[in-house]
């Protein structure tokens, strides 16, 4: 059913925009004799950090751009990698990232993250228009880069700024705006492959592009494809850095005042309550655990505990559960892209333009993992008799006695993701110009529909209500059964149960499996339709020159429907858990920008400019908002221009924070502080707020742009940035929930789900978004290019010399929690958790740099690259001690090495041009660097070695092709 009506709206889109673009070359061909073909096509729209293009004037917010040249020279699979080298990314979502995540729905997606502040305020535009969310979840709802026609794209713009006032909600950390070249001619095409020094994320891509005029090149028509597949990285990989966890744990040997860290860094850690086919945890057969064919096996080493059901040393390694967890999923991606233009009249020019993306990504995740709280009782009909006897003999009564298990349960397989994300898109405008007042103006105006289909699936996927069931059984007539179907004085039996051996490895039937496993399923559809009109010109002269001039409006409904299964909207399975949501708003908005010319060819001013805007904006749910942004840009003389911006921006809350019905977590360590019980699996709920209001932020913004004459070819770029956010839109934790109910606050006690077999543990948390906290972000961007002739070193040589250097130093990243406590987040790195006691915070590396050294000629290429990530550490409160520490405290913690260590990569790129094709080939981290060792989290049942997503985890990989163009 889906999978047609998946076929019905893409046939339905494709039909619509080639219809559309045949009565668009029909028109042409109608209207060819009566227009002037040499006509010139009018420009896209292009982001420069304004809405005001005139030539020669650079706008007072920084622009970084990534030009063709550049992304050819990177050849990565996907134009997000070569958009996240730039330095002011971090944190960026990608496939090789939230590989264990299942509830979001958003594994497998390319999203920006810039300046550390969220992929959900940075505003990312295709040719200037808003792009479609490629998930509902709050922190996750952002555009998917997968799904953009690559093989297209001619350069992208970067404004590293709040940009709100110009361009909207979700610009409260800037803009990214990737650019088509619609003028496209010829016949161009492209395929890769690759694969790593380990032999596996084996990838393959192909592209196809065409373009070509018609009606006398009053029209032109643009058609393009790609398809890519990347094997992935599953977690028994050959890295010799992932073969080994490392995890902060609580230090055995701490005592209160005894001068040991509270904290240590260790690798030899595992799970003290699960084993891959199941641990005895309690009574007279502890230590008894199971393997292949239910053999028996005494004694397992519990080592030490550490909390949070881990142990260090003993049998560590025989439970751990990282090393199944895939480093990168496997993805598929097809694109299609389509687009037809048609000059109307010498100054009109019309299009349509339609695209799909069709994406699957599967990972595999955790096991079905029961950490101990499995109760077994004494005649559960596949306990051996021997130790039946011997449990007897050790005190467990014969008829009610019983004993808790822990199990990462082997039989039933991990969790396995399957994300299958379709989106459809067709937008349809018409671009012109005029002249009024004495002046010429531009206009533009489009319509757009756009539509993300997404259906994450878990496999695999544990039955909560049906284990429980199957795990309880007895002997009746010599065959084991379900004790809910052994008693038939009972109503409450389930004829479908199977019983289930919790004791060892293969053991268990088919029948028994599909009765305790099943597939988390939910189906979403996100909607946006969008309608703008921008205008442009310069209608009044001033003492310095013309004052521009933008004026435009822009209307925009958002909706998500969809639906979940009945065990999901349930909450029964151990994982996924989804739950249907539905949910619309729309917004109204207008803006006014300007630009006066203050001084010009002054003794102190060549030029002298002031840029201001202002946006008026309303939205159904939070209601009106005003954003607005004033800049200053000064060149005193030729070779130095200064510039300075104070702005107001938003970022309104998205369908996923206001409509969700739930987005469930799990392996969440919930403490309940009245009976000191602690569930190590525990849920969280989080649910909607249609009541949020916008995140407002001002930002201020200064920097100097130098290009002396005396060295031509050279420009350098220093930027101070600061952003102060209110109003952050957070979900407070499931711990923080209880703690505050502890407190007195019996409201959020309602949200306190106990567990209904042992109701002094708590089963799950609800929570919902609130505009809670208040986020701060600082720091200096520095960016320098030069290019020159190799004629100028050697004068045989002919070909350019390019460098870049860019480099980004965060200052400050505070996030202020329920309590007023401030937490910075400048150099916490490692998804660790951010702080002491871990919170939701902002956190990034302190200093990331790029270095990229090239020779270009007319026939080959050859550049390096360097990226750099510098040092950080687990958290700034921590106290870092060896002996003779300090009292630990909740916000002074003591920790034995609180130092992660920094990374440097090299890649080597070139490319060798023939008369029609070109051979490339790239080696990304060229010596094999090794990620840096970060433990994983005190609040997680597992962990990981492998670093996060600044740092790569993926070791040598060769990439190669071909390009062909004519």
């Amino acid at each position: 059913m889906l999978l047609s009506r998946t076929a019905r709206r893409r046939a339905k889109v494709w039909a619509l925009s080639t219809a559309s673009a045949t009565a668009l070359a029909a028109v042409g061909v109608t209207n060819v004799q009566a227009q002037d073909s040499a006509s010139p096509t009018i420009d896209s729209v292009v982001v420069t950090g304004s809405r005001i293009t005139r030539d020669g004037y650079e706008a007072p917010t920084p622009v970084s751009v990534l030009g063709a040249d550049e992304l050819d020279t990177l050849n990565t699979v996907n134009v997000a990698d070569a958009v996240n080298v730039l330095p002011a990314f971090s944190g960026s979502a990608s496939p090789r990232s939230a590989n264990g995540n299942l509830s979001t729905g958003a594994t497998g997606v390319s999203q920006l993250n810039l300046r550390s502040m969220g992929t959900n305020r940075t505003l990312v535009l295709l040719d200037g228009k808003r792009y479609i969310n490629a998930a509902l979840t709050s922190g996750n709802s952002a555009p998917d880069i997968n799904s953009f026609p690559n093989a297209l794209i001619e350069r992208v713009d970067v404004v590293t700024g709040g940009a709100s006032a110009a361009y909207g909600s979700d610009a409260l950390s800037g803009v990214v705006n990737f650019v088509i070249d619609h003028d496209f001619t010829g016949f161009k095409g492209e395929v890769q492959t690759g694969m790593t020094k380990y032999e596996d994320d084996k990838s393959i891509s192909a592209q196809l592009s065409y373009g070509t005029p018609f009606a006398d090149g009053r029209g032109h028509f643009l058609i393009s494809g790609e398809h890519t597949q990347s094997d992935g990285i599953d977690g028994t990989n050959d890295r010799p850095w992932a073969r080994l966890p490392a995890a902060v744990i609580q230090n055995p040997a701490y005592a209160e005042g005894n001068g040991q860290p509270r904290y240590v860094v260790r690798r030899d850690v595992g799970l003290a309550a699960g084993t891959p086919g199941g641990i005895i945890t309690s009574g007279p057969l502890r230590g008894t655990y199971f393997g292949p064919n239910g053999e028996i096996n005494r004694g397992f080493d519990f080592g030490t505990p550490v909390g949070n059901n881990l142990q260090q040393g003993g049998d560590w390694e025989y439970s751990r559960i990282e090393d199944g967890i895939d480093i990168a999923g496997s993805v598929k991606r097809t694109i299609g892209y389509l687009r037809t233009s048609y000059d109307l009249t010498d100054n009109v020019n019309a299009y349509i333009e339609g695209q799909f993306s069709d994406t699957s990504t599967t990972n595999t995740a955790n096991p079905n993992r029961r950490l101990g709280n499995n109760r077994v009782y004494i005649d559960n009909a596949f306990l051996p008799e021997s130790l039946r006897q011997e449990a007897i003999a050790g005190g467990v009564n014969p008829t009610t006695g019983f004993f808790s298990m822990g199990t990462t349960n082997a039989d039933m397989g991990r969790f396995v993701g399957d994300y299958g994300r379709s989106l459809y898109r067709i937008a349809a405008g018409v671009d012109g110009s005029f002249n009024a007042w004495g002046t010429d103006w531009t206009w533009s105006s489009y319509v757009q529909h756009s539509e993300t289909d997404l259906e994450p699936r878990t496999s695999h996927n544990g039955i909560t209500p049906n284990y429980l069931k199957a795990i309880d059984s007895v002997m009746v007539n010599g065959s084991p059964t379900c004790r809910v179907n052994a008693d038939a004085s009972t109503t409450n039996d389930d004829p479908a149960c199977v019983a289930y051996n919790p004791f060892g490895i293969g053991v268990n039937s088919q029948a028994a499996l599909d009765y305790v496993t099943g597939v988390s399923i939910r189906n979403e559809t996100l909607k946006q339709d969008v309608a703008a009109f921008n205008v442009s010109g310069e209608p009044f002269d001033s003492w310095a020159g013309p004052i521009s001039v933008a004026v435009g409006a822009e209307h925009r409904i958002e909706k998500v429907s969809g639906w979940a299964s009945e065990r999901d909207e349930a909450t029964q399975f151990f994982a996924g858990n989804y739950k249907a949501s539905h949910g619309k708003f729309h917004v109204t908005e207008g803006y006014v920008e300007t630009l006066v010319p203050l001084a010009r060819d002054l003794k102190f001013a060549q030029e002298f400019d002031l840029n201001a805007a202002v946006r008026a904006t309303d939205y159904s749910t939070s209601g009106y908002v005003t954003t607005w942004k004033g800049g200053l840009t000064w060149r005193p003389i030729e070779d130095v221009r200064f510039r300075f911006t104070r702005s107001r921006d938003i970022r309104a809350p998205n369908l996923g924070e206001l409509f969700t019905a739930g987005q469930t977590g799990s392996g969440n360590v919930l403490f309940n502080p009245d009976t000191g019980v602690s569930n190590p699996n525990g849920y969280s709920l989080t649910r909607g707020n249609p009541n949020l209001k916008p995140e407002e932020a001002d930002t201020t913004g200064f920097g100097v742009v130098m290009a002396p004459r005396f060295l031509p070819g050279f420009q350098m770029a220093i930027d101070y940035y600061n952003i102060d956010v209110s109003g952050s839109v957070q979900a407070p934790s499931g711990q923080k929930v209880i703690d505050l109910c502890d407190r007195g606050n019996t409201t959020l006690c309602n949200s306190i789900i106990y567990d209904t077999v042992n109701p002094n543990m708590i089963f799950m948390v609800i929570t919902q978004p609130q505009n809670l906290i208040g986020q701060q972000a600082s720091g200096i961007d520095v960016e320098a290019s030069y290019r020159f002739p190799m004629s100028g070193l050697v004068g045989a040589l002919s070909g350019d010399m390019v460098i870049r250097a860019m480099a980004t130093r965060v200052l400050k990243l505070d996030t202020e929690d329920l309590d007023g406590n401030v937490y910075d987040g400048a150099g916490v790195v490692g998804n660790w958790g951010g702080s002491i006691p871990p919170f939701q915070g902002l956190t990034s590396p302190e200093l990331r740099g790029f270095l990229s050294i090239g020779y270009k000629g007319d026939t080959a290429s050859v550049t390096t690259i360097v990226r750099y990530t510098g040092p950080g550490v687990y958290a700034n409160g921590f106290i870092e001690c060896a002996s003779d520490c300090p009292v630990s405290t909740t916000f002074a913690p003591t920790i034995e090495d609180n130092d992660i260590a920094g990374m440097t990569t090299v890649d080597l790129s070139g490319s060798y041009k023939f008369e029609s094709f070109e051979l490339f080939g790239t080696i990304e981290n060229l010596t094999d660097k090794q990620p840096p060792t970060i433990g994983g989290s005190l609040s997680s049942a597992h962990w990981s070695g492998q670093g996060n997503a600044d740092y790569d985890r993926i070791g040598r990989q060769y990439r190669m092709g071909v390009r062909v163009k004519f």
